[in-house]
């Protein structure tokens, strides 16, 4: 069973002034990073892993090299940062098309109706894809 916290008393014990001036000094600095990430580790090379990749090496070739001095990490982790860093983007727009990509418009025949005539041409036919939206 948990036990109730009074917060009355811990009001009237506070120091509501050095509080302040903790949160203060904490908003002058940046928040502590706990994990770091293979873009993170990789910043400090990221121009000469950009100017390689442009010059024609290949990104399993540049992983090769990065695990030879200790760096583990895969050829598709090392795409999407070479990616990232080109786009200058984080990947939410990626991520954003995605989710739209589910609702979109799609192609597909148009359905038979009785007032068009079996000989002439229909839309599809006619080169003009006919459109079609689909649900979730």
């Amino acid at each position: 069973m948990s036990i109730r916290i009074d917060y009355t008393q811990i009001a009237a014990k506070l120091d509501y002034a050095a509080l302040e001036k903790k949160l203060a000094q904490l908003a002058e600095r940046e928040p502590p990073k706990t994990r770091k990430s293979a873009a993170d580790v990789l910043e400090p090379l990221r121009e000469r892993l950009l100017a390689l990749h442009r010059s024609g090496w290949k990104s399993r070739q540049l992983v090769s090299e990065l695990k030879a001095v200790g760096i583990p990490i895969g050829p598709a982790r090392l795409r999407e940062c070479l990616n990232r860093w080109t786009t200058g983007g984080n990947g939410a727009a990626r991520k954003r098309t995605a989710q739209r990509g589910k609702n979109t418009v799609t192609q597909s025949p148009p359905a038979a109706t009785a007032s068009r005539p079996a000989t002439s041409k229909g839309a599809t036919d006619a080169g003009q894809p006919a459109l079609r939206l689909t649900g979730h």
